[in-house]
């Protein structure tokens, strides 16, 4: 196979849970332009049709990733649909909490539901449908705060509402983990796992305070922030038979930040 040709996505149908975000977007996106089949899942219809009206190729579905029972009929209605889930993209997450002493139990426990228990549900509703077909690629979404912690200096009380709060990135170290065990069980099935640790890709708003993002930049070894286009290059390797060896890494895109 030519090595341009097995980066490929052709017919190959994807789910991309909270695929119409900040970077869900990019992923979606990146899918749909290496030829994949995409079906979208979350809760506003009015978000996924401005982002890819008039579109082919990619579907909305409904779906609340709390929900067993909701990712099971997603699951099920795309397979009887297509016949098959050749991948999977885990990115949607939810929580809330955000400084450490003001974060309650329940703020703690449905952020870890909501980080890497919605993780852990999705796999294990998918792995029959991908043992059924001897085949599947699993790409987990983590974030370089599952590596390493934020810098508490960048932060000042301008840009109070970019502080990362510690459930997440602890969350975001289980799915790392989770990848690795998930990759170890399900490569004799020829089910790959693996994880993308984006950093750092500040939302519109956060943009916004100008100083933030200088500091920021400075922090990283590129001197800039990402921009979602910077991880389609890897969604796509990793989602392509241009990995097929590639099992059960974490691939930070970071721009160098946690080199330091």
């Amino acid at each position: 196979m030519n090595v341009l040709d097995s980066f490929s996505l052709k017919n190959k149908v994807a789910i991309v849970t909270g695929g119409y975000g900040n970077l869900g977007t990019a992923f979606s996106e990146a899918l749909l332009e290496a030829g994949a089949i995409v079906i979208v899942t979350g809760h506003n219809k009015d978000k996924f049709d401005s982002k890819f009206e008039n579109k082919d190729n990619i579907y909305y579905y409904e779906m609340d990733i709390s929900k067993t029972q909701d990712i099971i009929s997603c699951f099920e209605y795309v397979n009887q649909t297509y016949n098959r889930i050749d991948i999977l993209i885990n990115n949607a997450v939810y929580l809330k909490g955000q400084f450490p002493e003001l974060i309650t139990d329940e703020d703690l426990n449905y952020s870890l539901e909501g980080v890497l228990g919605s993780v852990f549900r999705a796999i294990r509703e998918v792995i029959p449908y991908m043992k059924k077909a001897g085949m599947g690629n699993i790409i987990n979404i983590a974030s370089m705060y599952g590596v390493v912690v934020p810098d508490f200096r960048l932060y000042d009380g301008e840009c109070k509402d970019s502080f990362n709060p510690p459930q997440y990135g602890a969350a975001k170290a289980g799915v790392i983990q989770l990848t690795k065990y998930f990759a170890e069980y399900l490569i004799p099935f020829n089910i790959r796992v693996n994880a993308i640790s984006p950093g750092t890709f500040p939302s519109i708003a956060t943009q916004e305070n100008k100083e933030f993002i200088r500091r920021l930049s400075s922090k990283n070894p590129a001197n800039r922030i990402g921009i979602p286009d910077d991880l389609k290059g890897t969604l796509v390797y990793l989602a392509s038979d241009a990995s097929t060896y590639v099992v059960g890494q974490n691939i930070q895109v970071d721009g160098g930040w946690t080199l330091w």
